[in-house]
């Protein structure tokens, strides 16, 4: 039942995401090295001969699921893309607002960050650690044969990543580094050498910027931070593994806690993130309920 909703997950955000791609007029520049061929043969050979040749239950599921999760981030950045090219007014107005009301003071956050040097370089590491958290996830589930945390891992993320495209579509905003910071809109490497996704957020939302490199894939969506969605999705995936909570926890509530820092968002993209994982592991949980309550009818059914 969970492979079935898994496999229903990643092939409904292909085909969200191949559609949102054309409706919009965008595509991917691939220019994949011989390396790379090399390899994806090489797992598309592996796949087929533990699938059909000689059936390895273990092997083509491990498989199976490592290519559920490359199919899965893939079309969640397609998506972003896609939903940012939508010009509707940027609220940064308004998300600043609340991060006052909030009693979230910006200048004071990164003044405190700026006389503290360590805290700064832990924070990076974490905010930069969402790919190899990835494969924790695969490697964790696999070495402790929770095949089952990996699937739900993988239905919630692509329910994630979906949301936050939806929703960064209807709630575009700039970013805290432009808005508030008031760092050059016209610079994607900044004068400090920090780098600004704005150029190419502004590219997609003026058409001047149809064709996407694929090696230069990037974050553009503020509101709601992915990124605490997916810190949250860490902890919760891997969370029956006891040893690992020690590294997780910590590690993660770094990441939330620099994405004001990392990825210049706003407190309250936080808060949405926050809201985004939550639904998410939600509606996997009414998805594999929902799925089971449907498999009992049919087998009721195919009794009677």
């Amino acid at each position: 039942m969970l492979s079935t909703v898994t496999w229903q997950a990643t092939l409904a955000i292909a085909l969200l995401a191949a559609l949102a791609l054309s409706l919009v007029g965008l595509s991917f520049s691939v220019d994949l090295s011989a390396d790379a061929l090399v390899l994806m043969s090489l797992y598309a050979f592996l796949t087929i001969y533990f699938s059909f040749v000689r059936p390895n239950a273990e092997a083509a599921r491990i498989l199976t699921c490592f290519g559920q999760l490359v199919v899965v981030v893939l079309m969640g950045i397609a998506l972003s893309y896609a939903a940012s090219t939508v010009p509707l007014p940027y609220r940064d107005v308004e998300l600043h607002a609340i991060d006052r009301w909030l009693g979230f003071d910006r200048a004071n956050y990164l003044a405190f960050l700026r006389r503290h040097d360590g805290l700064v370089s832990a924070l990076s590491f974490a905010y930069n650690s969402m790919m190899q958290q990835n494969i924790l996830v695969l490697v964790a589930a696999v070495l402790t044969r929770r095949y089952d945390r990996l699937q739900l891992y993988i239905v919630a993320f692509a329910v994630a990543v979906t949301a936050t495209a939806a929703i960064g579509c209807c709630i575009p905003a700039a970013n805290a580094m432009i808005y508030v910071d008031r760092a050059p809109t016209e610079l994607s490497t900044l004068p400090d050498g920090g780098h600004s996704y704005f150029p190419t957020l502004e590219g997609l939302r003026n058409g001047t910027l149809c064709v996407i490199d694929f090696r230069s894939l990037e974050g553009l969506i503020s509101f709601p931070s992915f990124h605490t969605a997916n810190a949250i999705l860490f902890m919760w995936a891997l969370w029956p593994i006891r040893i690992l909570r020690f590294l997780l926890v910590p590690l993660n509530l770094l990441l939330i806690a620099g994405t004001p820092l990392c990825g210049a968002h706003y407190a309250v993209d936080i808060i949405g993130g926050v809201a985004v994982a939550c639904g998410a592991i939600a509606a996997t949980a009414w998805l594999i309920h929902a799925g089971r309550i449907g498999r009992r009818e049919r087998l009721v059914l195919a009794r009677s």
